[in-house]
């Protein structure tokens, strides 16, 4: 993945709240970004905290010229791509926060104390950053108790995770997330089953 991808904003905050945020970007933003992918709403001031979350949900809304285009028998090539890098509409990511940094430079797997604001840019997180953010477990109840698809959003987010440690390692890490997914959902088995299912096929 290439660095730049780590040194520029991917969005910007659109809408928040404390359980989470929605960001905007352009079509030429989405290269990097996907489905369980970890990232940061950064505030400008040194006062707030940095808020954590996993992508659930990317989708594009269409705008007026698009409606019109559908319309057409045909459209040139030339014409998408300029849709597509001049649209009125941005393209909006989902996130549900899962964890914050405060001042003091702590990571905290917890709701934030309170949610980003518009405009605030939204990062890509390098993977030490993931893995710190990542290296416990107690952000796993957040996302199985949330309305979003809770199984598969982990299971992505814990095989990304798993690829940013050394090889010898992403067994171990895996095995372990498998075994606090199982204390948790000891009472719903075909929840867990799904779980497991999905991140031992990826």
């Amino acid at each position: 993945m290439s660095a730049a991808w780590w040194d520029e904003p991917i969005a910007r905050v659109l809408r928040s709240s404390t359980s989470g945020f929605s960001a905007g970007a352009r079509v030429n933003q989405i290269d990097a970004p996907a489905f369980g992918m970890l990232v940061k709403a950064q505030p400008r001031e040194d006062e707030r905290e940095v808020v954590y979350g996993l992508i659930f949900d990317i989708h594009i809304d269409d705008d007026p010229l698009v409606r019109q285009m559908v319309l057409a028998d045909t459209v040139s090539e030339e014409m998408i791509r300029d849709q597509r890098y001049h649209r009125i509409v941005p393209i909006e990511m989902s996130v549900l926060a899962i964890g914050y940094r405060d001042y003091n430079g702590q990571v905290h797997q917890a709701l934030p104390p309170r949610p980003p604001l518009s405009l605030d840019p939204v990062f890509l997180c390098r993977p030490q950053e993931m893995q710190e953010v990542v290296s416990r477990f107690d952000y796993f109840r957040l996302v199985l108790s949330s309305p979003v698809p809770a199984e598969q959003l982990l299971a992505a987010n814990l095989l990304n995770a798993a690829k940013t440690l050394p090889e010898d390692e992403q067994y171990n890490f895996l095995v372990n997330a498998g075994r606090e997914a199982a204390r948790l959902l000891s009472n719903d088995l075909a929840r867990l089953d799904n779980l497991l299912r999905l991140i031992y096929a990826g």
